[in-house]
Order: C-alpha cells, then sequence, then structure tokens
C-alpha cells in the first residue's frame, strides 16, 4: 500500500543520535596519539628487526629524535587538525608495513619484499624509500595500488 505524503517522515539528522557523531565526543589526544605512533613504530622495529636508525634513515629524520621519541614512548603532537609533515612521513611508512602485514605473514617475507629488486618497479623498495619521502610514498601507493585500495 502506498504511504501517503501525511505518512512520510523526513529524514532526521543523525547528529545527536549517536554519541560518536555528536560533536566534541571525541577530541583528538595528541598525547595518545604520539604514544599509538610510537608504539606502531615499535612494533614496525620488531617485526622487521629494523634499528632506530634505519627507521630514521627511511622517515629522513635525525636518528637521534627517532630513537628520543622511542625512548620516550612519545610523538610530541600539537593539537592543530594539520598533521606536521614528520607525522605525516610516519603514517605513510605504517601504512606501508599495515600492506605488508596484509600480504604475508612471515617477517622474513616482508623483508625480502622491502630488499628484493621488484621486475614491475625496476627498484629495491627499501632503497627507493630511504633516498626520499617521495619514494617512501610512492612505495606506499604502489601497495595500495596492489592491494586494490587504489589509494
Amino acid at each position: 500500500m502506498p504511504i501517503s505524503m501525511r505518512q512520510q517522515q523526513s529524514p532526521k539528522s543523525i547528529r545527536g543520535t549517536s554519541p560518536l557523531l555528536e560533536t566534541g565526543s571525541h577530541k583528538f589526544n595528541p598525547i595518545n596519539a604520539g604514544r599509538a605512533l610510537v608504539d606502531g613504530i615499535h612494533y614496525l622495529k620488531n617485526r622487521l628487526g629494523w634499528s632506530g636508525t634505519k627507521i630514521a634513515k627511511i622517515l629522513h629524520l635525525p636518528a637521534n629524535t627517532v630513537n628520543t621519541w622511542l625512548k620516550n614512548g612519545c610523538i610530541p603532537m600539537s593539537s592543530s587538525p594539520l598533521l606536521h609533515p614528520d607525522i605525516q612521513v610516519i603514517i605513510h611508512l605504517l601504512a606501508i608495513h599495515r600492506s605488508l602485514e596484509a600480504m604475508f605473514n612471515d617477517p622474513a617475507h616482508q623483508h625480502a619484499w622491502l630488499s628484493t629488486k621488484h621486475p614491475e618497479l625496476n627498484i629495491i623498495p627499501e632503497k627507493i624509500m630511504g633516498e626520499s619521502i617521495n619514494g617512501l610514498i610512492f612505495i606506499r601507493q604502489y601497495l595500495d595500488y596492489v592491494r586494490g585500495r587504489g589509494a
């Protein structure tokens, strides 16, 4: 039976119907975010057997900075909605690792993928990641493409 115009209800706003969508219910906490990034770097470091210095080289940051972050357990972040370029680079590296985790269960295979010349790319991913931030981003984009994410 068709619904008359009187019976139809106008769509309700979803704002306020869910605590997750309420304005201000989940504020960005730079301390928690900084700790989460360090946790991710520690995981990557342990999983691939990389040193803090090697991670710093790939991130194009001073080794003492990365090692201090790892020692302190937190990366200093501002509460600004704009992410500092250093933070963006860390996120790219963690996204690369996330893709490798999805593709290979064995860390040895992940390490081999990073350190082996690929016929499709004609490069060694780890090498190009260490040469420039653009190389790091290129490897992330390639892995996103391979995994069908198209990002």
